[in-house]
C-alpha cells in the first residue's frame, strides 16, 4: 500500500519526474517496489523453515485454535493470498530479489505480472485476514492502508523539489 500510494497513485508524481529529483525519484520507485514485493512474498513463507518460526500468515493461522466460525473464512482468505502470492509472486523473489539468476537477468524475462486490479484484490483480502485476527486476539479491525495513506500524505508535503532551470 504505501508503494501504491507514494508512487503509483502519486499527484506530484509528474511534478517529482520533471524534477533534479528525477532520477533519485525513480530509484526510490524501484527500490519500493522491489521490498514491496519480497514482504509480500515474505508473508506467505511456511509457519516453520530450517527449525525457525516465520512470522507470516501461515504461522499466524497455526499458532492459534481459532473458533469454528472463523476458521473457514481464515482458511478461504488465506487460500486466496497464497494463490496470487504464490502464483504471481514467488518466482520474482527466487529469481530476481533474493537471487540473482543468471538466465533470467539474461533473457530479461518478465516475472510477477498480474490482471489489472489483482494486487487491489490482494490487498482487500489481507486487510480482512488482519482485520479477522486483530478483532479475535485484540478486538477491533485494525486500518493499516488508512494510516500509510497519512504517513505518505506527510511525506509528500515535506518534499520541495527544484526544477531542473532553478539547479
Amino acid at each position: 500500500m504505501n508503494h501504491l500510494a507514494l508512487f503509483d497513485n502519486n499527484p506530484r508524481n509528474t511534478e517529482f519526474l520533471e524534477s533534479v529529483i528525477k532520477d533519485e525519484w525513480m530509484r526510490l520507485r524501484d527500490i519500493s517496489h522491489e521490498y514491496s514485493l519480497l514482504q509480500i512474498v515474505k508473508l506467505h513463507d511456511p509457519a516453520v523453515m530450517n527449525g525457525n518460526n516465520t512470522l507470516g500468515i501461515d504461522y499466524v493461522f497455526a499458532c492459534r485454535g481459532w473458533s469454528d466460525s472463523m476458521r473457514p473464512r481464515l482458511t478461504a482468505l488465506i487460500k486466496e493470498l497464497d494463490n496470487f502470492a504464490n502464483s504471481k509472486l514467488r518466482g520474482v523473489r527466487n529469481k530476481v530479489l533474493s537471487h540473482n539468476d543468471l538466465a533470467t537477468i539474461l533473457d530479461e524475462a518478465t516475472l510477477g505480472e498480474f490482471a489489472e486490479g489483482a494486487d487491489k484484490q490482494y490487498f482487500e483480502a489481507l486487510q480482512e485476514f488482519v482485520n479477522i485476527v486483530h478483532d479475535e486476539v485484540i478486538g477491533g479491525p485494525y486500518q493499516f492502508c488508512t494510516l500509510v495513506q497519512g504517513d505518505v500524505a506527510y511525506f509528500l508535503r515535506s518534499i520541495r523539489p527544484l526544477s531542473f532551470k532553478d539547479k
